[in-house]
Parts: structure tokens; sequence; C-alpha cells
């Protein structure tokens, strides 16, 4: 593994959707990789649809194309890993949001 490599994704925005079945709702959110070291989010559908903040981000390379990405909410202090995987187009999500342990999978697709 690799603590030190830059996410392929840095500067472009990638659409989550991680399903319609989730505590959530319909649950998608458009991430952007602003720097190696900053993400927006914005989430488009769910219960927190209009929800968007910016916030310092680490990441660590499984493998190429997979990627373990971390952050800390600072508005909600909700915590976030997600599981990057940009060959097969999927994204796992794990969060505590609210003081409840959330896991959701889904696609991860580039947006622009």
């Amino acid at each position: 593994m690799d603590t030190t490599a830059t996410l392929p994704a840095v500067g472009r925005t990638w659409l989550a959707d991680l399903g319609p079945d989730t505590p959530l709702g319909h649950f998608t959110v458009e991430i952007t990789f602003d720097t190696d070291t900053q993400v927006t989010f914005h989430v488009t559908g769910g219960a927190i649809a209009g929800r968007t903040e910016t916030m310092p981000y680490t990441t660590t390379k499984v493998r190429d194309g997979l990627y373990v990405v971390r952050w800390t909410e600072a508005d909600a202090g909700d915590h976030v890993t997600h599981i990057e995987d940009y060959d097969a187009g999927t994204c796992m999500a794990s969060s505590v949001v609210g003081g409840e342990f959330i896991q959701l999978s889904g696609t991860w697709t580039r947006v622009r």
C-alpha cells in the first residue's frame, strides 16, 4: 500500500450513486477532488440533498485503480471512508452519520 500516491481523481468530479435502499433514501453525491488534500462534496439525492462541504482528505493506494479515501465532515462531525475502484467503476462507503454507522455501495462515475 502507498500512502503517498496521488489520487487519479484530483481535479475531477465523480458521482457516487449509492442506491435507492439506503437509510438516506436514494443517495447520490458529487465529489470533487479539488487538490491532492482537499475534497468538496455536494449531495444530489436522498434525505440530505443540497448539503455541501469542503474538507481535507487522506488517501491510500491499495493497488492500481483502487484507493481508500478518508475524511471527517467538520460541519456535521461525520466520519467517511470510501473504497473507490476506478477500474470497476464502483464505490463503497462506510460512514458514521449522526452517530449511526452506515455502509453503502454503488457506482462511481466520472462527471467532469
